[in-house]
């Protein structure tokens, strides 16, 4: 097997090419199609898109530029890694995605199995949770982009197209691999499009994923992935052992948090306490053109510190609420505010900043573009779902982090991974 995963952000590609890393898969992440004969051997290959909250349309056309890549690189096996809290609107882009690359493969049905146990993500009886609250009832219903308002899973597919929807419960699940492939070839002669999954420990990650063993495509989080790669250790006789492919060297640095999801927020509050922070000025963001300029000069002022400085836009809900309602009524100020940071990371780039430590998925889209990275090694996880990457070039290191993963001391811990060897 060699598999093909295509990400749905940057940050979910980091995700998911951690977990593939620490179960032993030599794992290349690409943020667009390269030439083939460029690339190491690996064993598996993931794109990093940005097609979460595009229009669907769009967001289709990419994936399956994606395969198309990836087919041609060998994969024989492909992975649609979408967020374990199912980020999407009403009208896509989780179902047309899998849609469009099931007509692409030929095949009538995939599964659906976003848990991430590891982070809390769990699915019963086809309702997704977070922690111990339902998705619609988390503060993911606060999302300033993709609120979540409802946790049955079929119920959100079923809004985003037409195709059937069935599932596999737990009680299915806990009676090990053969009855999950059971019910899934029923479900399969059923003609159920979607196959839904109930998923609640890392365990049954590994069942799913041995039930699922000769299923051409697959869709998910990133918890599947463990699973994945478990089950190929075994067949291999090996330990699943982690390979990373490089260690983090400390350099000129920055950490640039723009999610506003609630571990978010605690992370930025905890490292405000540990190293020099800036809170970004919306109204310059606005108004002034050479804002970009003015926090790049304050971030090469506060280096030299144990830890890098940190620029952040992260806000309260009710901050969020007020800004998108009174203070910029009709101003779209997330995309004016990752422009700065995206023009911030240019002049920092050209200074000589090599490492970037960014939260939010949306922010670590941007700055990964901006500095032109087309392909990243994979390196030492920090947290489950985050790790360190490298340019192929070897000229930056960064850690791509959603705003949800970590813990509270995140940005503090990830700067403890420097190799600090001559």
């Amino acid at each position: 097997m060699k598999l093909g995963v295509i990400a749905d952000d940057f940050t979910g590609a980091v995700d998911i090419a951690g977990f593939l890393v620490s179960g032993g898969m030599r794992t290349l992440m690409c943020a667009k199609p390269v030439a083939t004969g460029q690339l190491p051997e690996t064993d598996a290959i993931v794109m990093s898109l940005k097609i979460r909250s595009i229009p669907s349309s769009d967001a289709v056309k990419e994936a399956l530029s994606a395969l198309a890549f990836l087919q041609e690189a060998g994969c024989d096996r492909f992975y649609y890694k979408y967020c374990s809290t199912f980020d999407s609107t009403e009208k896509g882009n989780i179902g047309p995605i899998s849609d469009a690359l099931r007509a692409a493969l030929g095949l009538s049905s995939t599964l659906i199995c976003p848990s991430l146990p590891i982070n809390r993500r769990t699915v019963y009886h086809g309702y997704l949770f977070v922690g111990d609250q339902l998705l619609s009832d988390s503060p993911m219903r606060h999302h300033p982009l993709n609120p979540m308002k409802m946790s049955k899973l079929a119920d959100l597919l079923a809004m985003q197209s037409p195709a059937t929807n069935g599932h596999v419960y737990y009680d299915v699940v806990r009676k090990g691999a053969t009855a999950v492939k059971n019910r899934i070839d029923t479900l399969e002669k059923d003609g159920v499009n979607n196959i839904i999954v109930d998923v609640i420990n890392d365990g049954d990650l590994t069942t799913i994923a041995k039930a699922t063993e000769d299923m051409l495509l697959v869709t998910g989080g990133s918890g599947l992935a463990q699973g994945i790669a478990a089950v190929r250790a075994k067949a291999l006789g090996e330990r699943g052992t982690a390979k990373p492919a490089f260690l983090p060297k400390r350099t000129k640095a920055v950490v640039i948090a723009g999610s506003c999801s609630a571990m978010m927020q605690k992370q930025v509050a905890y490292y405000k306490e540990k190293a020099e922070s800036f809170s970004i000025d919306e109204q310059a963001c606005v108004d002034d053109p050479s804002y970009p300029e003015t926090l790049a000069k304050w971030v090469f002022a506060h280096q030299g510190s144990t830890l890098a400085p940190m620029v952040f836009a992260t806000r309260s809900p009710e901050e969020l609420q007020y800004n998108r309602e009174q203070r910029f009524k009709g101003v779209y100020l997330a995309g004016i505010i990752e422009q700065v940071f995206g023009k911030m990371t240019a002049i920092l780039a050209q200074k000589g900043v090599e490492t970037f430590i960014v939260g939010g998925g949306e922010t670590s889209g941007v700055v990964a573009s901006t500095l032109g990275v087309d392909a990243y090694l994979i390196g030492e996880q920090i947290d489950p779902g985050v790790s360190w990457v490298q340019s192929l070039d070897k000229k930056y290191q960064l850690v791509l982090k959603s705003g949800n993963f970590g813990c509270e001391s995140f940005l503090e811990k990830a700067q403890e991974c420097y190799d600090e060897r001559n």
